[in-house]
């Protein structure tokens, strides 16, 4: 368990590194910017999420940053069993789904406190006809569960390779490229960081079957050093990780 631990904050490290963005927002706040002061996460998600991305593909980028906060907030909202445990915007921006998750779905039962770190890594990022296709990569097995003061991967070693096809505001497909200020030291924003982007189609399960062996590659411990099964136990968790790149204070700026 040492071991695994100690691989995870290593290989951070170098993620935190080698991944697009600096520690610094790279351009003004919008003062149009709507900031949502009374959002915060679910009280029992404790995990943070760390990035990264695959050469060329900047993850302060206008799309890569709707993929971000959709990808962060679907996870949320289904560790929260709510809607509204999403980020600010994300309801709206998921109004268009065909096939939307009954989020609010809740049997009554305690929420599982999680805590830990995901590490998620953004594999492709092409324009489509009317906004951009993503692929991304779910490495959710340094997340544990807390039972009873012991802890429990949610995940074998395997990261799940999943679709995101996202629409753009029609304003804004001629700068779509542009880098945001959308990074700091914040676990979460406290804007609408949507900015009109809808998202039109989410897949679990990438159709390219080579994503999955891709996706295996870009996770930052090796295979061998990752849990081999979901729900083993552990005395102490893995360590919960700095978010990457993270998000500004939007209400200070």
């Amino acid at each position: 368990m040492r071991a695994q631990m100690a691989t995870v904050c290593a290989a951070a490290v170098v993620l935190s590194v080698t991944a697009c963005g600096t520690d610094e927002a790279t351009t003004p706040i919008d003062p149009t910017v709507r900031v949502v002061k009374e959002y915060s996460v679910p009280e029992n998600v404790d995990y943070n999420v760390r990035w990264s991305a695959d050469p060329g593909i900047d993850l302060l980028s206008s799309p890569a940053v709707a993929v971000r906060a959709y990808m962060e907030s679907y996870y949320l909202a289904i560790h929260g069993h709510a809607l509204a445990a999403g980020y600010p915007g994300f309801a709206d921006a998921t109004s268009q789904q065909r096939d939307r998750v009954d989020f609010d779905y809740w049997n009554g039962s305690d929420l599982e406190r999680l805590v830990g770190t995901q590490f998620e890594h953004v594999l492709a990022l092409a324009p489509t006809e009317d906004g951009w296709a993503a692929t991304v990569c779910s490495g959710n097995y340094a997340v544990m569960a807390e039972k009873e003061g012991r802890f429990f991967n949610l995940t074998g070693p395997s990261p799940q390779a999943e679709t995101v096809r996202i629409v753009a505001p029609e304003q804004t497909l001629s700068v779509s490229s542009e880098s945001l200020a959308a990074e700091g030291a914040e676990r979460a924003p406290s804007a609408d960081v949507f900015a009109g982007w809808k998202i039109a189609e989410h897949e679990q399960a990438a159709r390219d079957q080579n994503a999955y062996t891709e996706c295996d590659s870009r996770m930052p411990d090796a295979r061998e050093a990752r849990p081999q099964k979901a729900n083993l136990p552990h005395d102490a968790p893995y360590p919960t990780l700095a978010p990457f790149p993270g998000w500004p204070r939007y209400d200070e700026n």
